[in-house]
């Protein structure tokens, strides 16, 4: 370890002179922080030892305070004091220094002095081809076109007549959102037979129940073949036009490049018009992460021309229906927020809101917002069937006036 005698001495041998980079090299220690040379030139100057001039460090005498011989206990203790002392002032001189002589780095002294000054290649090719003009009447004009469900969803949504869509907006991006238990896996599983029986082709990721289990277990393939079979559908149809990406079975699908891989090949391949996902905890390896996921999924169904329902469970502690709702990134930038919701009725405002009884038990769907067009407002009360399906409880549309 490198001590003051050993800087008194290379200062003799340069003739009683050196800077501190030469003296940090010639002794082989760092220039600044602790046992480094600038410390120990500090702690000879306090002792009058050495002084600086300019950038050189001048040796005035080679005191005897710098030798080795022992020390009784007393002069001990006030040596350790002092070298306490002198090690706190050096150590706050060290960092002064440091910072004195830090360079700021010239890209950001520029960003701050100089900011939006930067030259840019001219690529003016590039840069109109980025810049876009509507299109002519007949190109910019689309019709509003519904994809039909064959459940209460296809009347929530409003055509700019004033009648219901008949269906979801085609290639809308949905956010079905809800508590434990309030039905929205019942939904949207009848979307999918219901639409796969219409020669749609429907992608169903699961993310919350094995498709196909090898025991026993009345598993979702079965409860599905039950409800086809309940509605008289077309199971050889469903056959050909319904594909599962099941995150139970296949836990390599919940690593998002293997997901996104798989989606995007059954996309492609097999011309997806629909996709459900139940839910979005297939994509939540990371909870900070799954709104960009979301996000990444809806743009490219959005350039692929697929419809797509997000299923994703509330936390039961947040009472107010606008409340959950807002708290959910991932309905950031989608397209629409649909809350299938089911409580108890306590508070006054939720009686005249729902119109209902207090201590009255209550299950609702409700349109939050859509951006795509216009939509029903009310709360529409639904339940259960014995059987499994969601129904309401009211006709729909019980009004079309716009309120």
């Amino acid at each position: 370890m490198v001590e003051e005698s050993d800087v008194v001495g290379f200062l003799k041998d340069k003739q009683g002179q050196a800077s501190l980079n030469e003296i940090a090299q010639g002794l082989a220690v760092p220039k600044y922080g602790p046992n480094s040379a600038y410390a120990l030139l500090q702690a000879l100057r306090n002792k009058g030892i050495v002084d600086r001039r300019g950038e050189m460090w001048i040796l005035l005498t080679s005191d005897t305070a710098i030798s080795k011989e022992p020390l009784d206990e007393k002069e001990a203790e006030e040596v350790a004091a002092t070298d306490v002392e002198n090690l706190m002032k050096s150590m706050a001189k060290t960092f002064a220094e440091a910072v004195k002589e830090a360079q700021v780095p010239a890209y950001e002294l520029k960003l701050t002095t100089e900011p939006m000054i930067a030259e840019v290649e001219r690529k003016e090719e590039k840069l109109r081809n980025l810049v876009l003009r509507p299109d002519p009447p007949a190109e910019a004009k689309k019709p509003l076109i519904g994809l039909a469900t064959g459940t209460l969803l296809d009347y929530l949504f409003i055509t700019p007549e004033g009648k219901p869509l008949m269906g979801l907006p085609i290639v809308g991006q949905f956010a079905i959102t809800g508590l434990p238990g309030s039905g929205k896996s019942i939904l949207v599983e009848e979307i999918a037979i219901r639409a796969a029986a219409t020669d749609r082709k429907v992608l169903f990721a699961t993310a919350e129940e094995t498709w196909k289990s090898g025991t026993s277990r009345f598993d979702l393939q079965s409860r599905l073949k039950q409800k086809v079979d309940i509605l008289r559908l077309d199971w050889k149809k469903i056959m050909e036009n319904l594909l599962v990406l099941d995150a139970v079975a296949f836990p390599e699908l919940r690593d998002w490049n293997t997901f996104t891989e798989a989606y995007r090949y059954v996309i492609e391949n097999e011309k997806i018009e629909l996709t459900i996902i139940d839910s979005v905890t297939v994509l939540e390896s990371s909870l900070g992460a799954l709104n960009y996921r979301v996000m990444e999924l809806a743009r490219y169904n959005q350039l692929h021309g697929v419809t797509c329902l997000y299923v994703n469970q509330l936390n039961s502690e947040m009472q107010n229906s606008h409340e959950r709702v807002g708290s959910i990134e991932l309905a950031y930038g989608l397209d629409s927020k649909i809350l299938i919701d089911c409580e108890r009725i306590y508070w006054q405002d939720k009686q005249m809101d729902l119109e209902a009884k207090r201590d009255e038990f209550m299950r609702i769907v409700r349109v939050l917002d859509c951006r795509l067009c216009n939509y029903e407002r009310r709360p529409i009360h639904i339940d259960i069937t014995p059987d499994g399906f969601v129904k309401p409880l009211e006709p729909i549309p019980k009004s079309l006036e716009l309120r």
